[in-house]
């Protein structure tokens, strides 16, 4: 079982380890679907015409797309 300490280093540790994507970009950290993700920071640009979806979508397998760690969900823990 994961605590809070241990859960901060290995986010710490991942930023670390990578903070640029190959794109050049930062790199971020972001929770959803009951895990932190490492993510390359193109995931917080605004997605606007159809030019740059289909950039995104070209270039999406070099970027940065990983999970740190999976976390219990907040029914979980109430349980």
């Amino acid at each position: 079982m994961l605590n809070e300490r241990s859960i901060v280093d290995r986010i710490e540790r991942a930023q670390g380890d990578r903070p640029y994507c190959e794109c050049g970009r930062h790199t971020v950290t972001s929770y959803r679907d009951g895990a932190v993700w490492l993510d390359c920071a193109v995931v917080l640009e605004p997605v606007g015409g159809r030019v740059v979806r289909l950039w995104n979508t070209l270039t999406a397998r070099g970027h940065v797309h990983s999970q740190i760690v999976q976390l219990a969900l907040p029914d979980e823990l109430a349980a």
